[in-house]
């Protein structure tokens, strides 16, 4: 019908196609990926970089060891006594923990062995004939040693006499470096050489006589005489550079009196210096890392955890323990994401 109202019909294939057009972009724009969606596993890295571009380990780690010097061995004071049956020693004035406590017991008239007190170590025992014998002894002070006393028994009836020092500086588990003894009939005490195998050592210097107290021999600071019916003792030190011999010194009779005597020498060893490890590594090539992290383990326990600046390529962990192996892992980080961790190891020994 022909008029204004007339309806314009379309083909049905025409309609169809529209519509599957339209549907196709539908579709089309559903699919798209969001702003984020195609870097979400990457969005913390600069530029957006890709997850499959993860942060490199460092590389080149080693550790050395370097060494405090350590205090040198130093006389603190010293005190004697002299007793008969048994000997009671007082610990020098002014003993701190850690000090070594060195003492010197003779007795006269009798070979029989001393028993020393718990805790002390016996360094030697020399005998002139059975007439005189002294014995040497070391331990290291404990807290509240300054007011304590060690008893040295040796028997009824028995004359001993005795000194004992404090020294600041000694290693404290393996204080004597070398020690000899000599014993003989004369009016000249010799004081015998000892070979040291470490530096820095110090030699003190024992003489123990049945009739009189001698002076310690030249070349070395006394330290302490005590006369008395067990006779005399006396004891001198001197530094020595070592390692090496030290020569023999000789102290002669003040008197000019032949007797029985006996001669001493012990090397003290110097206190090790404290170890440290200093670790140096090359940088992870991943430069948009921004620290590294470094954990020290001993046992397999985790002792202690240290970040370090990106930039930086050393570190130094300072007063180890001598003797003990540390285990150090180091790795590079930014934020959560980590590197590979990297290890390598030291015992120490200064």
């Amino acid at each position: 019908m022909d008029g204004p109202h007339r309806r314009v019909r379309r083909a049905p294939g025409a309609r169809v196609a529209g519509l599957v057009a339209a549907l196709g972009l539908l579709v089309a724009v559903l699919t798209l990926p969001t702003a984020s969606s195609a870097f979400s596993a990457a969005t913390t890295n600069p530029a957006s970089t890709l997850a499959a571009d993860r942060l490199q380990p460092l590389s080149g780690l080693s550790v050395a060891q370097t060494c405090s010097v350590p205090p040198a061995i130093a006389f603190r004071a010293a005190t004697t006594a002299a007793a008969t049956g048994s000997l009671t020693l007082a610990a020098p004035p002014g003993t701190v923990a850690g000090d070594l406590l060195l003492a010197q017991v003779s007795h006269v008239y009798t070979t029989a062995a001393l028993a020393a007190p718990p805790g002390w170590t016996l360094v030697r025992r020399d005998s002139g004939s059975t007439t005189l014998t002294s014995a040497l002894y070391w331990r290291t002070a404990v807290a509240g040693e300054p007011s304590a006393t060690f008893t040295f028994p040796a028997g009824s009836g028995v004359a001993m006499v005795g000194g004992v020092a404090a020294y600041s500086g000694v290693s404290r588990t393996d204080p004597v470096d070398a020690s000899a003894g000599v014993s003989g009939y004369g009016g000249v005490a010799v004081t015998p050489a000892v070979t040291t195998s470490t530096a820095n050592t110090v030699l003190v210097r024992f003489i123990a006589n049945a009739s009189e107290v001698y002076p310690a021999p030249p070349g070395t600071t006394q330290r302490w005489q005590h006369v008395s019916a067990a006779g005399g003792i006396s004891a001198g030190d001197e530094p020595f550079a070592g390692p090496g011999t030290a020569a023999s010194r000789n102290s002669p009779s003040p008197s000019g009196t032949s007797a029985y005597g006996v001669g001493q020498t012990v090397a003290l060893r110097r206190a090790p210096g404290t170890p440290s490890a200093v670790l140096s590594w090359t940088p992870t090539p991943s430069s948009w890392a921004t620290g590294y992290r470094g954990e020290r383990i001993v046992g397999g326990a985790l002792q202690a955890s240290h970040p370090v600046p990106f930039g930086t390529t050393t570190f130094t962990d300072a007063g180890l323990v001598n003797g003990t192996t540390y285990t150090y892992r180091v790795w590079a980080y930014r934020g959560a994401w980590t590197s590979d961790v990297v290890s390598t190891s030291l015992t120490t020994s200064c």
